[in-house]
């Protein structure tokens, strides 16, 4: 049996009994932060874009699309969602494996589950969406140390978890379950460019992953076939992407029992997470050097891992896509965090980025090192940690500060106070105005989500009251 199968069909009998208490608690974590992404994800560049392309093109009004309130077929609401999810790059990372987690999972499974026709449950849904965290987590691991950098894991993994995830939700039992993730594993997809070109397709790939996972789940259902040999087959996950290497344990070892799922982080800043080390150890310096402007500054440099490197350490320029270009720059991040703080939502606004010619100054003066050692850690086991930022100023007044732990990690973790900060700021910023009291009511619902009978009501509470027609 192909180690795949073995991890595939353990997900096809998980029950919520089944989960640890640190499980259940992430997963219901990492519902109410990637919902709040897709609240704030609504009034991005494209998004209205593509709600009204995809309600000209409608269909039958099985799943909803959030803020806006329209029902769309399963698979569009999905691709929606989950576009909205990421465009501010604020949704989870699973660090070890640069996998986004959640932006492909939850949409395509709460698509789902409003489409099988009966009450799913909080205990169910919990139980569903951990588990295939799980499994996507796990086939990350699997090839961790030997996949090619150009490769998103996030979408070349997402559409399998996906997909399993579809079909579990929907009932489907064992062996469609393990269809519906080899059809998944037909649509797998996933390269780089989109992000080095600092280009929109970027925040659409994960999208792709969510509606091919619905998708998967749907042909299953009918009778549709999947591959089963995912990792170790001819042309399964260890030959194509782990270049013929691959380590079956991480996908079988200790099932039920260790939970990589649980070491996901959540974003505190709504960028890349290569950027994350760095803007921490910015602030420090800020703090560090007492009162400067821009003018004061004779130096600045900054070091990351080689991996961090490839993603945000190239020279700062504005191209097609501002908000793209300053998510992805370790040059802008830290020039924006030492003269104003960490950059929230709004600092990542398009014309924000283009009219501010201060920040613009400074992360064109700024130097970016890869870090070479990292003190014996390697970057496969931490691609964002350690992170360096030394300033100098005209005075001589100097601040020089190393992260070696990333805000948002089951190491350094949020608050529970700064976790409804950001639901709530995320809420802020909806394209359509959403009632203060409804997305508060919600949020106190998601925090016991696990009690709720049937989860499809919440998500009429985070639309806006007029739904376009």
């Amino acid at each position: 049996m192909d180690p795949s199968e073995k991890l595939l069909a353990w997900y096809a009998g998980l029950r919520f009994g089944d989960l640890p208490a640190e499980a259940a608690e992430a997963t219901r974590t990492f519902i109410i932060d990637t919902l709040g992404c897709a609240l704030a994800g609504s009034s991005a560049p494209l998004n209205t874009e593509l709600v009204e392309r995809h309600l000209r093109w409608g269909g039958a009004p099985e799943a909803t699309v959030l803020v806006w309130g329209n029902r769309l077929p399963a698979p569009a609401a999905a691709l929606l969602n989950a576009a909205m999810i990421h465009s501010n790059d604020y949704d989870d990372t699973h660090d070890p494996t640069a996998i986004h987690v959640f932006v492909t999972l939850l949409p395509a499974m709460l698509a789902a589950a409003e489409g099988v026709g009966r009450p799913v449950s909080g205990k169910e849904f919990i139980a569903a969406l951990a588990g295939a965290a799980e499994v996507t987590i796990r086939l990350g691991n699997s090839v961790r140390d030997h996949i090619h950098p150009g490769w998103l894991p996030t979408t070349v993994f997402g559409a399998i978890g996906a997909a399993a995830g579809a079909a579990k939700i929907m009932g489907l039992g064992e062996a469609r379950v393990l269809d519906a993730a080899g059809l998944g594993y037909a649509q797998t997809h996933g390269n780089r460019q989109a992000l080095l070109d600092a280009t929109l397709a970027k925040r659409l790939q994960p999208a792709f992953s969510a509606q091919a996972g619905v998708q998967a789940a749907a042909l299953a259902e009918i009778g549709a076939t999947g591959p089963r040999r995912l990792a170790e087959g001819a042309d399964g996950i260890f030959e194509l992407f782990g270049g013929g290497r691959g380590d079956p344990e991480a996908l079988t070892g200790g099932l039920g029992e260790r939970w990589e799922m649980s070491r996901i982080s959540v974003k505190p800043y709504p960028c890349c997470r290569s950027n994350h080390g760095v803007i921490s150890a910015a602030e420090e310096v800020r703090e560090g050097l007492g009162a400067f402007t821009a003018e004061d500054i004779d130096s600045v440099d900054v070091w990351v891992t080689r991996y961090s490197y490839s993603m945000v350490g190239q020279p700062f320029e504005i191209r097609q896509n501002p908000q793209v270009d300053a998510q992805f720059s370790a040059q802008w991040t830290s020039a924006h965090t030492l003269l104003h703080g960490p950059p929230g939502i709004a600092s990542f606004e398009p014309q924000r980025v283009v009219a501010g010619d201060v920040v613009k100054t400074l992360a064109e003066r700024t130097r970016v090192h890869i870090w070479e050692g990292g003190e014996g850690v390697p970057d496969s086991d931490a691609p964002f940690r350690l992170s360096r930022v030394a300033a100098r100023l005209k005075d001589g007044r100097a601040a020089d500060v190393t992260h070696e732990r990333v805000k948002g990690s089951p190491e350094w973790p949020l608050t529970n106070e700064e976790r409804r900060a950001k639901f709530t700021e995320c809420a802020g910023c909806a394209a359509r105005s959403l009632d203060p009291a409804r997305v508060a009511e919600a949020l106190a619902a998601l925090e016991v989500i696990e009690d709720q009978p049937n989860i499809a009501p919440l998500l009429g509470m985070l639309t806006a009251q007029a739904a376009m027609v």
